[in-house]
């Protein structure tokens, strides 16, 4: 929809400041408009701001549920007041630190409506005031400057179209370097301020006057297009590719991208593998760092005993009881398992993954080994320990994260104490995380990865356990016979019709837990997912609607994604009470949410799922529990969180729920893939309603393209094992 043209508010002086957060700047102010008395509220992110200062704003009028009709700035200018009253009332009214009205009375008095000029050109005229000089005099100038240069530095960036939101977070960034920074080189706000892209960046710099063809500017080119491609799943780019993404994000002359590249790659500001691709530095390192490690891994592993093994696979039987015992084909894994330095044991639900990885735990005891257990989300690892009955960490604090170096405090210098690693839901590690995994594991150390193969790929780059078996150079078992037990389950049943591509046979109306209640227009779906979620599956089965079911769909957007989903949901599970906007977000307490990406800063990672627990609306901050660790937002961070009463299918990876409802229709027709319905049926664990429609059902079961992602780690582990013989 074409947007409204921003309303415009002239020479509104404020009245009072009744809120602002000095982290963000946000603020509601009462003001007045001109000549006239009446008052009205503004919000927005503001400097610090007085009473009697006086503001020309941008925006438009909103209605809020709870304060009434306010006006929603997105652009100021602020403008210094006139007239003796108006500018001692300024300067006495707290937005300078150090003058109150007392001295402003005094500045007036002594300079009148010159002040300003005195402040800014002529500071030794302050000494006219007698008690005003010294540190006392240099306080109040270093205030007035900073004061003035974060106001300046506010305009320059609101004159180039940054939102005043984005404006806050490169002031608080480079501090009164901004402007300098930005007209020295605006394209390293892509780079080093989240949220801003290289199309934001590159629209500063043209405005600034940098021309098309300069250097910064086809270096960040370059970097973004490598950047969008990792964002795809893609470890490199062909040298064509990158000149040609290049050349049309850029719209220069090719020999200039080809100058850049030639450049870029001499000072290694981009590698170049023996084949003429091109990655970024982190992801070269790591994608040939995950073959070396898996090598050296092979080397110097004293085998345990038979004796020792066969006597735990014993125990572990004993221990699983109902006279339980493991196949051949897990017995031989097992053993293989527990001998080798790097280990993959593959297999789709009720397979005996669970029940294998059990009795490699045991060996593991047995032979005194110190063992490490670890997943890539908090929810998976809580899975892992209460099914192995060990304690299972996140991988993030396996390795721990140090957000003063931005890396792991556990590397090849600083290796994991330990002597055995088993790693779950291995799919959705990226090459990135993989190599931090393996780098910090000693050689000796036996690392067993787990996972199943036919799930979604990483959201990060590459396709790790695919390349993994693909390789056939690290030992390996995939479990495929379904146990007696798990036959029962129509979940697990069906999860296996579907890759070999048969259609899932829904239960018969009382029976079973795979379900299809077939919707076809997506409000009749909208209305089914909330029915399901709320009321018929919490009253058949006594399921908690937050705890125990999640609704899934393939889409973040359109008519039946998760944006929909969840404003249906909160409505019905959480409908009223005090809420914290944010854009078209709206958040309250009892709230699910899930963090939307990496916050190494505050220990929480994309996919996590909390609960709202309080909100602080007097300082505009959400404090929410993630796996008993109270999390705090300030507004402009709630950038990073959204509602979770609905996910995405990718965001849901790695957890595993009571029960699934999920929204599938032709809508989703470009989502429509099998390992998509595959990776969201095996979400749940004891019932799974599907709400839609059978042809989308069956779409996906038909659509099975091969995942076309650029990586060649196969390669490279095949020619390190190489180097090893």
């Amino acid at each position: 929809y074409p947007r409204m043209p921003l309303t415009e508010i002239r020479r509104a002086v404020v009245k009072t400041v009744t809120f602002h957060n000095p982290d963000n700047g946000y603020s509601v102010l009462k003001l007045t408009r001109g000549s006239s008395l009446q008052v009205f509220t503004a919000v927005g992110n503001f400097p610090r701001l007085a009473p009697g200062e006086t503001l020309d704003l941008a925006g438009e009028w909103i209605r809020d549920e709870r304060y009434g009709e306010q006006f929603r700035t997105e652009a100021y200018k602020l403008i210094l007041p006139t007239g003796r009253e108006a500018v001692e009332r300024y300067l006495g009214g707290g937005a300078i630190k150090g003058i109150g009205p007392s001295l402003a009375k005094k500045l007036v008095d002594q300079f009148g409506e010159e002040v300003f000029d005195v402040l800014d050109k002529h500071p030794e005229r302050l000494d006219e005031i007698k008690d005003l000089r010294g540190k006392r005099k240099e306080k109040l100038l270093l205030a007035w400057t900073e004061s003035q240069s974060a106001r300046e530095v506010m305009f320059f960036l609101q004159a180039h179209n940054l939102s005043l939101g984005l404006s806050h977070r490169i002031l608080r960034h480079y501090g009164q370097r901004a402007v300098e920074i930005l007209k020295e080189n605006p394209y390293r706000l892509a780079e080093e301020i989240w949220g801003i892209g290289f199309l934001k960046a590159d629209d500063i710099a043209r405005k600034l006057g940098f021309p098309m063809d300069c250097y910064e500017r086809i270096h960040a080119g370059l970097a973004y297009a490598l950047s969008r491609s990792s964002e795809e799943g893609h470890v490199f780019l062909s040298y064509v590719d990158l000149v040609q993404k290049s050349l049309e994000l850029l719209q220069c002359e090719p020999e200039t991208v080809v100058y850049t590249l030639d450049n870029l790659t001499a000072t290694e500001a981009m590698k170049k593998d023996e084949r003429g691709n091109y990655y970024l530095p982190y992801l070269y390192h790591s994608e040939f760092g995950i073959a070396r490690r898996a090598g050296l891994l092979r080397l110097g592993l004293k085998p345990l005993p038979k004796t020792v093994i066969d006597s735990a696979i014993a125990e572990a039987e004993k221990h699983a009881g109902s006279g339980f015992h493991f196949s051949d084909e897990q017995r031989q894994g097992i053993a293989a398992a527990v001998n080798q330095g790097l280990f993959l044991l593959t297999g789709g639900p009720g397979t005996g993954k669970t029940t294998t990885v059990s009795a490699v735990l045991h060996v593991f005891a047995k032979a005194g080994l110190d063992v490490r257990l670890a997943a890539p989300t908090g929810r998976a690892a809580r899975r892992m320990s209460e099914v192995t009955g060990h304690k299972a960490s996140t991988l993030h604090r396996l390795l721990k994260y140090d957000p003063a170096t931005r890396g792991f405090f556990h590397a090849e210098n600083n290796p994991l104490p330990c002597d055995a690693l088993v790693i779950d839901e291995v799919s959705m590690i990226d090459t990135s995380l993989m190599y931090s995994v393996l780098r910090a594991a000693r050689p000796g150390t036996r690392v067993v990865l787990v996972g199943d193969p036919d799930q979604l790929p990483s959201v990060g780059a590459g396709k790790v356990l695919a390349e993994f078996i693909r390789s056939e150079a690290v030992p390996h078992l995939h479990l495929s016979k379904i146990f007696r037990q798990a036959e029962q389950s129509l979940i697990v049943t069906n999860a296996h019709r579907i890759n070999r591509g048969l259609a899932p046979t829904p239960a018969e109306e009382d029976g079973g837990n795979f379900h299809l209640v077939e919707r076809g227009d997506p409000e009749s779906v909208v209305e089914a997912v909330v029915e399901l979620a709320c009321e018929r599956l919490p009253k058949r089965f006594g399921y908690h609607p937050l705890a125990d079911i999640q609704v899934l769909t393939p889409m973040n957007q359109g008519p039946l994604g998760t944006v929909v989903l969840n404003e249906a949901l909160q409505q019905r599970l959480n409908p009223s009470g005090p809420a914290m906007e944010f854009r078209d977000k709206r958040f309250r307490k009892g709230d699910k949410v899930m963090q939307l990406r990496n916050n190494y800063d505050k220990a929480v990672f994309n996919g996590d799922i909390g609960k709202v627990e309080r909100l602080d609306l007097e300082e505009d901050e959400l404090h929410a529990d993630f796996d008993g660790e109270t999390v705090t937002y300030s507004l402009e961070e709630l950038d990073q969180l959204g509602l979770a009463y609905a996910v995405s299918v990718h965001k849901s990876q790695g957890s595993e729920f009571k029960a699934v409802v999920l929204a599938l229709t032709k809508s989703h027709w470009v989502m429509l893939q099998r390992n998509l319905l595959y990776t969201a049926i095996t979400r749940a664990r004891e019932q799974l309603v599907i709400a839609g429609q059978r042809a989308a059902v069956h779409r996906s079961v038909d659509n099975n393209p091969s995942v076309q992602r650029n990586t060649l780690l196969a390669e490279r582990l095949r020619e390190a094992v190489r180097g090893l013989n």
